[in-house]
């Protein structure tokens, strides 16, 4: 069992935590000599720590953004907590990304102690350090993983794991579909938080060709996953294929596919989502889908009617969904596909669609008086907004159904795909990456490695792309 401690939030688990530090619980065993091996890692929004772990020490990670942090005075300092009773690696979820540490906004240090028993804890480790950074560039390098040996046109993320559970990173499986039928999957499951790679603790991502029906062939587009309660022994996931002329696949894992025989149309699907009720696949002709399953699937009369535009992308936050298409066609929705109100922004031939919120990232600081003492936070800001885009990189941005404003500028001379961690990320033809807190600002942020990119997806915690030749890269 573990649990985390913040000196701000947390005032019963920190009485227990004290009390067991100064030993009033009873000492049932003795203090621990600090471990050895302790090392961080920095991802986006996260920071990870690892050391020589012993199964029958109990060690207490403690945490400040304080420079002169110890065992015993971790509780007057900044965004300070501690993690009870843990095993190596922890790692703090959601934190403040901070690109250029300053005195008012330091990294995150560490010390652990360890113990048995009911003891009080020994001496702490040496002071280590980290301070979590955005991925995508310029501080996150992009890691090439092993290529795919056909072109990908779609990729999806299932989860299996959040961030946090049993101290590491979130797990779960990227999906990549292509032309004639190609499907590859990968499973990702990192140990540490940042870059996939051996020399930061994990491994970079290898794709296994997934099994579809015999002799079917056709082209695949867009794929989505339904991800249920987080159990990495036994997943409970759902996947989704679309493609061509209202082909639709399904998969349990990634790797088994079966072709749905019934399907109400026979209209290129472009985009698939889970909009948190059903699936909703979207088309040409301003086709929508529905399912609450992956199996039956319903055609949506209204959203038809609503509008006769092509739809190339849709994305979803909860039950609110965003279909956009050509003619600056963006039909909104809050029941999870049954109703649509369709509004019309510009002549655009939109292409892509980002949802972002809580901005995790270094800005101007928030101060809180709280007892008597003020103290100086910067937490995440909801920022909920939408963005969409077309392929020649101009974009329009919205808080509220519908209503848009385009962008000054276009992103880039192209844009091919948008995602969102703790800021949003677009990726253009020559793999060159943008990145933007608001969508309304965009700055390049150096090159993904890819030179012809198709399709990037996010898992929350960083990026993986896919490039026309087969070679893939991920940013975490």
């Amino acid at each position: 069992m573990e649990a985390i401690v913040t000196s701000r939030f947390a005032t019963s688990l920190l009485t227990i935590a004290t009390l067991t530090l100064c030993g009033c619980l009873g000492n049932s065993g003795s203090p621990a000599g600090p471990p050895t091996g302790v090392r961080t890692y920095s991802g986006d929004g996260v920071v990870s720590i690892s050391w020589n772990d012993d199964p029958a020490i109990q060690y207490w990670v403690f945490f400040a953004q304080d420079p002169t942090l110890t065992t015993s005075n971790w509780t007057g300092l900044l965004l300070s907590g501690v993690v009870i009773n843990t095993s190596s690696p922890a790692i703090l979820c959601n934190e403040i990304n901070n690109p250029s540490p300053t005195p008012l906004f330091p990294p995150i240090f560490f010390t652990i102690n360890g113990r048995t028993g009911t003891a009080p804890g020994g001496a702490g480790s040496a002071l280590v350090s980290a301070a979590p950074r955005a991925a995508g560039g310029p501080l996150s390098p992009w890691i090439v993983g092993t290529s795919i040996p056909a072109p990908m046109t779609g990729l999806g993320y299932g989860a299996i794991t959040p961030c946090g559970y049993s101290g590491r990173p979130p797990s779960g499986i990227y999906v990549a579909v292509g032309p004639a039928g190609a499907v590859y999957s990968a499973s990702i499951a990192p140990s540490v938080a940042g870059p996939l790679v051996a020399s930061e603790g994990n491994q970079t991502m290898t794709w296994t060709q997934g099994h579809v029906p015999p002799g079917f062939s056709q082209d695949l587009v867009a794929v989505a996953a339904f991800a249920g309660v987080a159990n990495p022994a036994s997943p409970v996931l759902i996947f989704v294929a679309v493609g061509k002329s209202g082909t639709i696949l399904r998969s349990t894992d990634g790797q088994s596919w079966e072709q749905i025989s019934r399907v109400p149309t026979s209209n290129n699907l472009n985009a698939v989502a889970w909009g948190g009720s059903n699936f909703i696949a979207v088309g040409d002709g301003g086709v929508v889908l529905t399912s609450p399953d992956g199996l039956t699937w319903s055609l949506s009369q209204q959203a038809t009617s609503a509008s006769s535009s092509t739809l190339n992308a849709i994305r979803c936050t909860g039950t609110d969904c965003v279909a956009v298409g050509t003619s600056g066609a963006t039909m909104w929705t809050s029941t999870g596909g049954n109703d649509w109100t369709l509004y019309t922004h510009g002549v655009n031939n939109w292409t892509n669609i980002a949802y972002g919120n809580n901005d995790a990232n270094a800005d101007p600081p928030v101060v809180d008086q709280i007892g008597g003492t003020l103290t100086i936070d910067r937490p995440a800001q909801a920022i909920n907004t939408w963005v969409v885009a077309d392929a020649l990189g101009n974009y329009a941005y919205s808080i509220t159904a519908g209503s848009w404003a385009d962008g000054n500028t276009p992103i880039a001379s192209s844009v091919v795909a948008i995602e969102y961690t703790t800021r949003f990320l677009a990726l253009d033809g020559a793999g060159n990456a943008y990145a933007s807190e608001n969508a309304v600002t965009w700055t390049a942020v150096g090159s993904s490695n890819l030179s012809s990119p198709t399709a990037m997806r996010s898992n929350g915690q960083g990026f993986v792309a896919l490039d026309a030749s087969g070679a893939n890269a991920s940013s975490f």
